[in-house]
């Protein structure tokens, strides 16, 4: 261990992912304070992290890590896994790069339902806007001087534009922007990548400031604990090369380390469910029983087609194709490397509730089970997800080791509602590939397939979707904000009977918004660093 390591700062940041990416840097941008940023994982190195097509790729590696639950009996036993990154840039380095916001009712019913003051849509709205540079939109929904990169699509597959002309068939409205005025309709996603490269948080809010003589960045360093004296955080305890180092904040400290490790470093730190807590020999610093609890996730179950003619992607990544998808973009910045693959969507009240409640991924391509490589065939999906979850799981300590994984309790479809939703999006997606010009091009029903009814009443949907739902990478809600004395956080995001200590990244929404959560992440970041910088003017 190198001695000459500084280890006081004024802030130590927890956590090196889209959160953590944007905390580090507005706090050590402002020039007035020394900032720790702390991450697990390594350097977002990887090539396949930075070229758009082969995110599947970097989930695949090291940059990724998998939370696996106990048997789940929503899921006909299944174990359910929600993988998550794990390096520089987190979730934003290795995620399929859709910018999606939610809904403006989501933010407004954290205020009104849940006593979150500061957090209504009129409120985080400037700052979504102040951290974008859209290529495209504008005011009032959009900005152009920020530092994150919005873009449309640079591959528009005709087969999924297929998709999108038989959505609107099916009479789904459509849409030039999913963050505007209203969410609702089916269109092109706009997303985190330009000019054939990921625009994640680490490239585009840590990388401008990595040589700034006021920002320490630690990766590979895995954080044990919070040292927490007469009730403030003070530091933290961390393994670095298998050896043991210690930090001082003088301010606070912040964790940002995302909605499974954020909780565990809580109660690792004495914070949490005392029972549990006392159990593996825990001192017991606040009896705070939400911490690991309210666990929801996004739950899809992808309807998918075999195409007639091999016009989808598989193949795409071997031989030939290959070869010449590698000429395309290293010569010349264009072609199949250049997309996220996930274009387009469709967000749909299916409930008639008048908020959409459905969210469709469509892309030219068909996946696996949950947890496996897609499917040797050309095919297609129109991948319906749970928007507003009511299932809830719970993570608990198994064990005082940093290093042991939490007891995972995932109950993902608990709430029959949730289970009544993947219903309504099954029969939607199947009435969309029924339309014209999709239907067309298409031909065998790989899942549910023809055995499986998915009329009103049927006795084996049920089983297909228990068999077939899997995470849409957007576990959140662990150490939830809230104005009522159970929750964890205060709406500043301050941990309740702790001084000195915030979480600031998703695991702190009371209710999971409605669609992709990198977005909101970042939005969430930039709020604390608003709170944070003038708390210490």
């Amino acid at each position: 261990m190198d001695q000459a390591i500084q280890k006081e700062f004024d802030f130590i940041v927890v956590g090196g992912g889209s959160a953590g990416c944007v905390m580090a840097a507005r706090l050590a941008e402002s020039g007035r304070f020394s900032v720790a940023l702390i991450e697990a994982g390594r350097v977002d190195s990887n090539r396949w992290i930075h070229i758009p097509a082969t995110f599947f790729k970097a989930l695949q590696s090291q940059d990724a890590t998998a939370y696996l639950s106990d048997n789940d009996p929503t899921l006909n036993d299944r174990k359910f896994a929600v993988p998550q990154g794990r390096v520089l840039g987190g979730g934003s380095s290795v995620n399929g790069m859709i910018y999606m916001r939610g809904q403006a009712q989501d933010y407004d019913d954290w205020e009104s339902e849940h006593g979150c003051t500061g957090w209504s849509y009129e409120d985080v709205l400037p700052a979504f806007c102040r951290q974008e540079r859209n290529t495209r939109l504008g005011a009032p929904y959009h900005g152009h001087g920020g530092q994150l990169i919005v873009d449309d699509p640079s591959l528009k597959h005709s087969v999924t534009q297929a998709i999108i002309g038989s959505a609107i068939e099916a009479g789904i409205p459509k849409t030039e922007d999913f963050n505007g005025a209203r969410q609702e309709g089916v269109g092109w996603y706009q997303v985190t990548a330009s000019q054939g490269k990921r625009q994640s948080a680490a490239v585009c809010f840590l990388r401008p400031l990595e040589k700034a003589e006021n920002l320490t960045i630690f990766t590979s360093c895995k954080a044990q604990k919070v040292r927490i004296e007469n009730r403030r955080a003070v530091g933290i305890d961390l393994t670095m090369d298998d050896q043991q180092l210690s930090l001082t904040a003088t301010k606070e400290v912040i964790l940002t380390a995302g909605s499974f490790e954020s909780p565990k470093l809580l109660m690792l730190s004495g914070i949490g469910p005392a029972e549990n807590l006392r159990r593996f020999g825990i001192d017991v610093v606040a009896d705070r029983q939400e911490v690991g609890a309210n666990l929801q996730d996004h739950i899809g179950t992808p309807v998918t087609m075999k195409l007639k003619k091999p016009i989808g992607l598989f193949g795409a990544d071997n031989g030939l194709k290959a070869l010449k998808h590698g000429f395309d973009y290293f010569v010349f910045n264009k072609g199949l490397l250049t997309s996220n693959l996930l274009e387009a969507g469709a967000c749909v009240d299916t409930d008639g509730g008048g908020r959409p409640d459905v969210q469709y991924n469509l892309a030219p391509f068909a996946p696996g089970d949950p947890g496996s490589s897609p499917l040797e065939v050309h095919g297609i999906q129109v991948h319906p997800m749970t928007m507003r979850p009511k299932s809830r799981g719970l993570l608990s300590l198994a064990s005082n080791d940093a290093s042991s994984p939490l007891a995972f309790n995932s109950q993902v479809l608990r709430s029959e509602e949730d289970l009544d939703t993947l219903r309504r999006g099954v029969r939607l997606a199947r009435d969309i590939l029924n339309q014209k010009p999709i239907a067309d091009m298409v031909t065998t029903e790989l899942w549910p397939g023809l055995g499986v009814s998915s009329l009103v009443g049927s006795n084996n949907l049920d089983d297909a979707i228990r068999n077939h739902a899997r995470t849409i990478f957007h576990p959140a809600g662990t150490c939830r904000m809230g104005g009522d004395r159970k929750a964890v956080l205060d709406p500043q995001l301050r941990v309740n009977e702790v001084e000195g200590l915030r979480v600031a990244d998703c695991s702190v929404m009371p209710q999971l918004i409605s669609g992709n959560t990198n977005a909101p992440t970042m939005m969430i970041a930039e709020r604390a660093a608003e709170w944070i910088l003038a708390d210490y003017q």
